[in-house]
Order: C-alpha cells, then sequence, then structure tokens
C-alpha cells in the first residue's frame, strides 16, 4: 500500500512540475500573490502634513544667500553672458531656467503693493514666487500680471510673470511659441 501510494504522490508531483514551474526558494501560486503598489501622498495630505511650508525658524534672509549664489553660478554657466552676446539666443534659456535662489525685484503688478518687493525666490509653484525678503518676511507674489528683474553681472533681465505660469518642470521641457507681450 505505501508503494501505490508513493506513485501517486510521484506523479502528481511530475504532473504538478510539467504543467507549471515550482519556485524553490519561495512557493506561491498566482492567485495567493497579492501586489502592493507604493501610494504617493495626494495634494490633500500633503497640504495636511504641511509638507511645503517652512518653519518660521528657518525664514531668515541669510540662510538663502548660498543659494542665490549657487544660482548665479548656474544661470552664468547656463547662459555664458559677454558684452557681445546676442540676447535673442539667451530669451529661450531665460524661459526653461530654474530660478530657485534668484534675487528678484517686483518691477510691475497689477497690486500695487507688491511692486518694489525685492528677495529671494525660495518656492516656486505654478501660479506663484515665495520670496524672503531682507527682513526675513516670506511673501507669495502672484506670477499673473506680473513683472520681475534681476540683475546678472552687467546685465539687467525683465520676465514676465504670465509667461512663468507653470511649474518649473513643465516650463524646462516645453516649447514656447514667440508671442508679443501686453504692456501692464
Amino acid at each position: 500500500m505505501s508503494q501505490t501510494v508513493q506513485k501517486n504522490i510521484n506523479s502528481n508531483t511530475e504532473e504538478t512540475l510539467h504543467r507549471q514551474p515550482l519556485m524553490l526558494d519561495r512557493y506561491q501560486t498566482r492567485r495567493n500573490k497579492k501586489v502592493k503598489k507604493s501610494k504617493c501622498m495626494s495634494a490633500r495630505e500633503k497640504r495636511e502634513k504641511k509638507v511645503y511650508d517652512i518653519e518660521p525658524e528657518h525664514q531668515r534672509y541669510e540662510l538663502f544667500l548660498p543659494l542665490h549664489k549657487l544660482w548665479r553660478e548656474y544661470m552664468q554657466d547656463m547662459l555664458k553672458l559677454q558684452l557681445n552676446s546676442n540676447l535673442k539666443g539667451i530669451y529661450p534659456r531665460l524661459l526653461k531656467a530654474d530660478y530657485h535662489g534668484c534675487l528678484v525685484a517686483v518691477c510691475r503688478s497689477k497690486c500695487p503693493s507688491y511692486v518694489g518687493t525685492t528677495g529671494i525666490i525660495i518656492q516656486e509653484t505654478r501660479n506663484v514666487f515665495k520670496i524672503i525678503t531682507r527682513d526675513d518676511s516670506l511673501k507669495m507674489i502672484p506670477k499673473a500680471n506680473s513683472v520681475f528683474s534681476f540683475q546678472l553681472e552687467d546685465f539687467m533681465f525683465k520676465i514676465y510673470g504670465n509667461h512663468f505660469r507653470f511649474r518649473a518642470s513643465e516650463r524646462s521641457v516645453r516649447k514656447f511659441k514667440t508671442k508679443a507681450t501686453v504692456d501692464l
């Protein structure tokens, strides 16, 4: 009787091996396997956990000066400015540049209270620049209907906020069409 039981076990094992592969390290059937997906946080969860908020003790202008120095080096390498540079070739690169660390001043705005605000850009969203000013206050300046200026070496550049109403990551890969700008 033990031989017939042994034959049945062997034949069942052989049939199983012929039909599907047998994993030796971990035996699991496909039906029992659950695939876990890594879940990213939603925008609501990020707001609730205050992921993008900057602590008040970290809102100091001098903490962001090294970031501004790095940004200047980045822009000088990217634009390769010289006194006889062709500025028409530079403007498309300005649109695609990253402005975290840029020392900007608001030249014009639909809201007159923003005009004259100067500071370092520490965060950029789709519609807003977050700027830390010299008096350690955090300002949220809307990009829409605003004109910003910054200086790099001996050149003064103006950027129109309406052209920058994208996330920085989207703007870097976007192809822009040339349009006439409406002066405010």
